[in-house]
């Protein structure tokens, strides 16, 4: 049985001077790592008065929620499509309730994943207080966690209502398990099932995280019998706690619940492949956390503790869809394994012989593995992490961590009150990856009108994947003209009535040049569309079909 890692010394050894005390560095170091995640995450955030990239679907089916008065609709509205109203709705209902107490949902949807992406990072130290060998490996797992882009670029978007709640449930879920295993109190099966129910109430990806993850820590760290029958009593009281929500579903659409499993649109070998490339933290430039990580993979391989290994294989392996999501987790816990029991010690023994740094506590050893690096070599490491990770970051997330401008909604604003009800849009944007397409998801929640090629929600109405190929060809038509957007809508059996062409202009020379516009001029040019809107955030057209009379 692999069980976590004894605790170190330190506490034995003789105490430092009080300015160097772990009992001050390490709450020090903590509060810096939860004030850096408040300060990066608010930063994008404040760049947008929008929320961020995507949310609309979420922001619709709020709206069904208080039209419904809160009762559970059967359908959400959202592209006039009949998706099932079967996402988790905890953070929808959330909300909802704020905002009928006077919260404006338009801050919802920007500042309360923040709050919660910040409490996750709160609930991580706790963790890597428990998995890790010692303080300054926790530490420095906790500042990591709370730069790595994938513990918070999604969650804090519009569509964080969700994730956000996900990614905190199910961190305080693995809290309770690994408590539970490693020989925590009875009290922590109530702690799990309501963790795991929240989850499960909160965003399907976090729940079939939670699904693998807490039995694969049962195995490694427990195995008993014991904690078997507890895990049983706390998965039983978390299907008790969410069963008036998941019955209802299941009663309503029987088998569509599970259609995403089916077809999440990714290759189920797709996460193994990039993990396979280590391209799993995302980090731009250089993958500092990531460096990081691998020595920690190959510190804990060495010394015989496979739980972080394994649980990195385990995790593409299973959930190839946004993995990379729920890995940030273990990649976080090595990085500061790799950090502290490795790449510090290293260091400090590679400078030894040149006698420029002593430690004042005579009983340790310059450079030893464990327990000898001062804490104020770690905080120095740390703070050069911290300034190359979010200068880094910055630069290269903020394409993605953008809302629509100004200009966007009141182009939307136009079609919702100048266009038919009922009218079919194809939305142009050249944004062939769905995930970045904001004008393309957000196009019917504030237009009421319908996005022929939208992929929001489609997962539940099955053929995911022929959805998210068939909305990325039709944005390749955005630079190939008239007669492939004809030919699309020609190939799928698709009338539209309106062609939206979101303005992306870009400058040469002080000259200002549109992207689309020999697109534009071609439409322009034609008997069979008609312009009917041209304003700083798009270009719309009518599609009026004129036909030759025989």
């Amino acid at each position: 049985m692999v069980t976590a890692p004894e605790r170190t010394q330190e506490a034995l050894t003789k105490r430092a001077p009080a300015r160097l005390t772990p009992s001050l560095w390490y709450p020090a170091i903590l509060v810096q790592a939860v004030g850096v995640a408040l300060v990066f995450r608010l930063w994008f955030v404040r760049q947008s008065t929008f929320p961020l990239n995507d949310g609309g679907l979420f922001w619709t089916m709020v709206d069904d929620l208080e039209r419904a008065h809160f009762r559970l609709p059967v359908s959400t509205s959202y592209n006039q499509a009949g998706i099932p109203f079967v996402y988790p709705p905890l953070g929808l209902y959330v909300v909802a309730l704020l905002e009928t107490l006077g919260v404006a949902r338009l801050d919802l949807f920007r500042y309360l994943p923040t709050v919660l992406t910040v409490g996750s990072v709160a609930a991580f130290a706790v963790l890597a207080h428990q998995l890790l060998p010692s303080r300054r490996a926790s530490a420095a797992a906790t500042v990591a966690f709370a730069l790595l882009p994938m513990s918070f670029v999604w969650p804090i978007m519009g569509g964080g209502v969700t994730r956000a709640f996900g990614q905190l449930f199910s961190i305080l879920a693995l809290v309770c398990a690994y408590r539970l295993y490693s020989g925590g109190g009875r009290w922590l099966v109530l702690g799990l099932a309501l963790s795991a129910a929240a989850t499960v109430a909160s965003h399907p990806e976090a729940s079939w995280f939670l699904a693998y993850s807490v039995p694969f820590l049962w195995l490694v760290v427990s195995r008993r019998r014991d904690t078997f029958v507890s895990s049983l009593l706390a998965a039983l009281g978390a299907c008790v706690l969410v069963s008036p929500w998941l019955v209802t579903v299941v009663a309503r659409h029987g088998t569509a619940v599970l259609r995403p499993l089916h077809d999440s649109g990714w290759s189920a070998l797709s996460g193994l492949g990039r993990l396979a490339l280590f391209d799993v933290t995302r980090e731009p430039v250089f993958p500092v956390v990531g460096m990081l990580a691998l020595l920690g993979v190959l510190h804990e391989l060495g010394q015989r503790r496979f739980l972080l290994p394994l649980w990195l294989v385990v995790i593409p392996a299973l959930q190839a869809r946004a993995f990379d999501q729920r890995a940030v987790i273990p990649l976080a816990l090595l990085a500061g394994v790799g950090l502290s029991d490795v790449l510090l010690p290293l260091l400090l023994r590679a400078v030894q012989p040149l006698r420029q740094l002593r430690l004042r506590n005579d009983s340790a050893e310059l450079g030893s593995a464990r327990g000898g690096v001062p804490w104020w070599v770690l905080q120095l490491v740390l703070l050069l992490v911290i300034l190359q990770s979010t200068v880094a970051t910055a630069r290269a997330y903020r394409p993605l961590l953008s809302g629509l401008t100004p200009d966007d909604r009141a182009a939307m604003a136009w079609v919702a009150e100048h266009t038919p009800p009922g009218a079919r849009f194809l939305v142009l944007t050249s944004e062939t990856w769905f995930g970045q397409d904001r004008v393309a998801e957000w196009f019917p929640a504030l237009t009421g009108r319908v996005n022929l090629a939208v992929v929001q929600g489609y997962e539940w109405l099955g053929d995911f994947s022929a959805r998210i190929d068939a909305a990325a060809a039709l944005q390749l038509c955005a630079s190939a003209g008239r007669t492939c957007l004809e030919h699309w809508a020609a190939s799928r059996d698709i009338d539209y009535d309106f062609v939206y062409i979101a303005r992306q202009p870009y400058w040469i020379d002080g000259r200002r040049f549109e992207r689309f516009g020999a697109l534009i001029s071609e439409l322009f040019r034609s008997p069979d569309y008609r312009l009917v809107y041209s304003g700083p955030g798009a270009v719309i057209f009518q599609h009026v079909e004129v036909r030759a009379t025989p």
